[in-house]
């Protein structure tokens, strides 16, 4: 008797779909939990997902346009002196430290929601305290 191996199937989701929802969540509109219950998804680890994925992908078009722009700008622009590169180089680690500190921190909330059981991030909706 042969026996057929079950494949879990995958829900698929438009791209449009799970870059608006990672848009909504990164905005701070939603949390992970209140942007999957307002779209009906199984849980808060897909948005999770959907948050990935568009920042891989937000990442590789980043990526391809600034060697789009090199490679445009090579010819048209004089070279620079080495003090810019330099400087340039500095700030491009800045930046790459501020990502992974937000991610970090990012990361810290998720796990403070989930074991504490707290909701930390700002909801729709609810109002500003009143000085």
């Amino acid at each position: 008797m042969n026996r057929i191996k079950k494949v879990k199937r995958y829900n698929r989701y438009p791209n449009d779909l799970k870059r608006k929802i990672a848009l909504e969540y990164l905005s701070g509109r939603f949390s992970y939990a209140v942007a999957a219950e307002e779209y009906g998804l199984k849980n808060k680890s897909v948005v999770k997902e959907f948050v990935k994925w568009y920042r891989r992908n937000s990442e590789l078009s980043e990526v391809k346009e600034s060697i789009s722009m090199s490679k445009k700008s090579k010819s048209a622009l004089a070279p620079q002196p080495p003090e810019m590169g330099k400087r340039i180089k500095e700030l491009e680690e800045q930046l790459r430290l501020s990502k992974l500190k937000v991610e970090l921190l990012e990361t810290m909330i998720d796990i403070a929601e989930d074991e504490l059981h707290i909701d930390i991030r700002k909801k729709s909706g609810s109002q500003q305290l009143k000085k």
